[in-house]
């Protein structure tokens, strides 16, 4: 049995500094200053009459208003670049906040975690994809075909979890350890309540979460993610019954109700961080055994105090690291949730295939393609540190994507493809005969021009590239989504209208969760803030010009009465809606 190497790995990582993330990635007291009591300067100070303080008692209709960006915008008070400890290190307002957890005085008397709201980011507009002037002039009836929104890089995380890395945490490493990372259950159940306000104001026809789902491929962290999207009682915490604020609902570790997607479908792609150990290693079985073992050699949160620790912890064997057949399994058997799999069937288990195609009924219009942009069939090489790069392996591509492609070109579906990494992020793992180019997938998925969005995640920004088809007119756009785990905590939703001139447009606005004042969710919020804040964190909301976008294509030839017979929302939501 090949044992996992944790420390041997981690002096590779720290003399690489290579970033954990991307293998993705007023106060009272000290003794009162715990989360979700009145000692910390963003708590609830209500009665904690809902379960997850994200909600009232009105389970069937959303009660709390969320925004768009186009609507208005959270403008942090102070730089979040970390420009404020700048050269000032030993400043106790610039220490690693992910240690300071609960006592965030001196983060917050420094000003760090603090913004102010502003008014919304209008739509930029990118129509150079064979679109001509006129075209955007002559607009006819305009009508909404489709709206989804897009998730990513949830991390739910097991802050407990043996596996954990938390004594590692450097600003080389800075996702080893976060000041939220207790609050990520809340955070997804803030974004689903969102979604939820935007389906009851005029539909949301899909939700995609585009991997990076659980931090370290356990089925406890899969587990929760499927509650909280689902709907249903949720408990973050692992190991013993740990309750550091006594009492229910008052602690972000005491089971919560989870909303759950009122009746939206929703399906997923994988991320590193669902298939490998922190997103870099391999689930082997001494991972396996390191996962539910009572032993933290690299330290794990204390779940009593928060506090890291290194040695004897609680062992736990829904902490188990999956197998990527396994994730593939669980997915697959849920009928928690439409649709029953969420994407994946019994073929993917026959197959141990984590791609697939997703049509929302059978006469939409949008058909989704998924790929698995972090399995690696051909094996895990022992000379490599880190598995954190996206591959594709030449089966998923020859035999897969490029059919399916020619399908949707044949069955008159505009196609939105989707997987964790971005192009940019391919590699052969030294497999070069194995694995696809960067240019292998862009090239491709150029060619078709029923080809419009590729969504991904991956790298905490939020990011839009063109691709352009070389041979002619035409292209599609590359679309990252930022970190719900990291700063802004954002997600995007997007929509597809019929411009009525032979166009179509793709809007994609940027979305804050809706968290309430003092909330965990909230709570979370100003955390991440100050973990980039102080230099030591990572993620970022993206230059301006990539957020809020109007993207303006040509209806595929042939596909002229497929478009026209579509059948389209009451309204145009990124024009109504999205902007109020």
């Amino acid at each position: 049995m090949r044992r996992f190497s944790r420390f041997l790995f981690v002096a590779c990582l720290l003399a690489m500094s290579i970033s954990l993330v991307a293998c993705s990635d007023s106060s009272g007291d000290d003794d009162d200053n715990q989360p979700g009591t009145d000692g910390d300067a963003t708590t609830d100070d209500d009665d904690d009459d809902d379960e997850d303080g994200d909600q009232d008692d009105d389970d069937d209709q959303p009660t709390i208003k969320a925004y768009t960006t186009a609507a208005q915008r959270l403008e942090p008070t102070l730089s979040e670049h970390g420009d404020e400890c700048e050269g000032l290190e030993d400043d106790p307002a610039c220490e690693n906040p992910a240690l300071a957890i609960p006592n965030m005085s001196v983060y917050e008397n420094a000003g760090f975690g603090e913004w102010t709201v502003t008014e919304g980011e209008a739509f930029g507009q990118d129509p150079q994809l064979g679109v001509s002037d006129s075209d955007l002039s002559s607009f006819g009836e305009r009508r909404s075909l489709f709206v989804w929104a897009h998730l990513s890089d949830v991390h739910i995380t097991d802050e407990e979890s043996p596996n954990r890395m938390g004594s590692m945490d450097t600003k080389g490493i800075p996702s080893a350890l976060r000041p939220m990372d207790i609050y990520t259950e809340h955070v997804l159940n803030a974004a689903v309540t969102s979604i939820n306000y935007f389906n009851s104001k005029g539909g949301v026809d899909l939700v995609l979460a585009s991997g990076d789902s659980t931090d370290s491929a356990q089925l406890n962290e899969l587990t929760n993610f499927m509650t909280v999207m689902n709907g249903g009682m949720v408990n973050p915490d692992s190991g013993e019954d740990d309750d550091p604020v006594p009492g229910e609902n008052n602690d972000p570790q005491d089971p919560f109700l989870a909303e759950g997607l009122n009746g939206i479908p929703w399906i997923l792609a994988f991320g590193n961080h669902d298939e490998l150990i922190l997103g870099n290693w391999e689930v082997h079985e001494g991972t396996i055994e390191d996962g539910i073992g009572n032993h933290s050699p690299t330290g794990t949160r204390d779940g009593t105090t928060y506090e890291v620790i290194n040695g004897e912890i609680p062992a736990d064997e829904n902490r188990r690291p999956l197998r990527h057949e396994e994730i593939i399994q669980v997915l697959a058997e849920t009928t928690e949730g439409i649709p029953a799999g969420h994407g994946f069937s019994a073929e993917n288990v026959a197959n141990n295939q984590g791609y697939y195609t997703y049509d929302p009924s059978p006469d939409s219009v949008i058909r989704f393609i998924v790929l698995d942009s972090a399995y690696r069939p051909y094996g895990y090489d022992e000379d490599l540190y880190t598995y954190v790069a996206a591959v594709i392996d030449r089966d998923q591509y020859e035999d897969f994507l490029i059919p399916e492609l020619d399908r949707a070109k044949q069955d008159q579906k505009l196609v939105i493809v989707t997987m964790h990494h971005g192009s940019t992020k391919l590699q052969d793992d030294g497999y070069p005969d194995e694995y696809i180019t960067t240019a292998d997938l862009t090239g491709t998925l150029s060619s078709y021009d029923n080809v419009l969005i590729h969504c991904i995640g991956h790298s905490h920004e939020n990011t839009l590239v063109r691709h352009d088809n070389e041979d002619e007119d035409g292209g599609y756009f590359e679309i990252q989504a930022s970190a719900l785990i990291d700063w802004p905590q954002q997600f995007r939703m997007y929509e597809l209208v019929d411009n009525g001139n032979g166009t179509l447009s793709v809007f994609t606005v940027v979305v804050d969760h809706a968290a309430q004042p003092g909330s965990f969710a909230e709570i979370s919020r100003r955390y991440a803030l100050m973990d980039v804040q102080t230099g030591w964190g990572e993620g970022g909301p993206g230059i301006s010009e990539q957020r809020n976008v109007e993207m303006v294509f040509k209806v595929p030839e042939g596909f002229e009465d497929v478009i026209a017979n579509a059948q389209s929302k009451d309204a145009v939501q990124a024009l109504t809606t999205w902007t109020e």
